[in-house]
């Protein structure tokens, strides 16, 4: 008897999250898994009304009987849930989510005869003092990560990709894979477009960070779900799926613009002139330092610290060729076409 296929989407009520439960519910596109169900889990509220033939489970990855009790009948696992937290001050929840939660949701496939998972990693795994430009998956994990954010993902891709392989509870294998997207945008980003913005109109960056020729990696958020699913489909496929399974993939879509130069056109909409003059690098990496200090002392967040600068302020990109060649990625959604469509959904906020 054919087993029922069933997705389950971890961190639905997320920006990514949200809309693979989206694209999964509609339209079939060539080369994505079909699937006769499709689940969110998410500890948050799934934020719009569910799409049709969807279900919702409220459900902590950090409390195992909760998750098990969302994963029962799965057959495919998109684990996107993580928690992004990026400041000097310390957060539990990132190792609690990234890794521990990372760990809940492999043991919860073992013992539940879950057979696929897809993991949503970062760029960020590889991220360290040092420029990358057009990097590929042969960058192994730094030795000292510069940020406990950095080190939660590394540690979650190692704990999802390391269990590869491993026996399922009623006999059968365990299959595993983890994309890798660049810096995510589009309609409902909470991250970087919208925070850098209202940074800028309330004239926090009165000058720019980092070298005028840093490069920095976008990719429209579809391009990111296509991805997840092309890895699905691969780990379903007994004919690719030893190629894929057990591997990360890198996933952009050929577009490393200046992050600043990269923020122009969201901030036309609203007539928010961005800075023109810059930080010289030296500079900017010494106030990073004394921002890092006056943190120490007082418990304030900065505007920035060295993490940003490795970020922006210097090359961070990377090449998908891998992606491309093994998943058969390709982006669905031109850039330019997801800036125009990021640039309505900005049209709309107020800043």
């Amino acid at each position: 008897m054919r087993r029922e296929q069933k997705a389950v989407v971890i961190g639905g009520s997320g920006f990514v999250g949200k809309r693979l439960v989206e694209l999964l519910a509609g339209p079939p596109r060539e080369g994505w898994p079909r699937f006769d169900a499709i689940v969110t889990v998410d500890r948050a509220p799934y934020p719009s009304a569910l799409p049709a033939g969807v279900t919702e489970v409220r459900a902590d990855i950090t409390r195992p009987s909760e998750l098990r009790a969302a994963l029962a009948g799965a057959h495919t696992v998109f684990h996107l849930a993580s928690v992004v937290h990026v400041g000097l001050g310390k957060s539990a929840a990132i190792d609690d989510v990234n890794v521990r939660g990372t760990q809940n949701v492999v043991e919860a496939c073992l013992a539940l005869d879950v057979p696929f998972l897809v993991y949503t990693s970062s760029e960020d795994v590889v991220l360290d003092r040092e420029p990358v430009a057009g990097g590929d998956e042969s960058i192994p994990y730094p030795s000292r990560p510069i940020h406990d954010y950095v080190r939660t993902k590394i540690e979650g891709e190692r704990i999802a990709l390391g269990a590869n392989g491993r026996a399922l509870a009623g006999g059968g294998t365990l299959h595993t894979s983890a994309i890798r997207p660049t810096h995510v945008y589009g309609p409902e980003d909470p991250h970087a477009i919208t925070t850098a913005l209202r940074e800028i109109a309330a004239g926090k960056m009165p000058l720019l960070i980092g070298e005028a020729s840093a490069r920095f990696d976008v990719v429209y958020v579809d391009n990111v779900v296509h991805a997840h699913l092309l890895a699905a489909a691969c780990l379903h496929d007994e004919s690719r799926r030893g190629r894929v399974a057990g591997r990360a993939y890198f996933v952009g879509e050929g577009h490393a613009p200046n992050f600043f130069d990269f923020l122009r056109p969201f901030a036309a909409v609203h007539g928010i002139d961005i800075p023109r003059r810059r930080l010289p690098k030296r500079l900017a990496f010494a106030i990073a330092d004394l921002n890092a200090l006056v943190h120490r002392v007082t418990g304030l967040e900065p505007t920035f610290h060295r993490f940003h600068l490795y970020v922006i302020g210097q090359d961070f990109f990377f090449s998908d060729r891998r992606a491309r060649e093994e998943l058969g990625y390709a982006p669905i959604v031109p850039s330019t076409e997801g800036i125009e469509r990021t640039k309505a959904w900005v049209k709309t906020l107020k800043l």
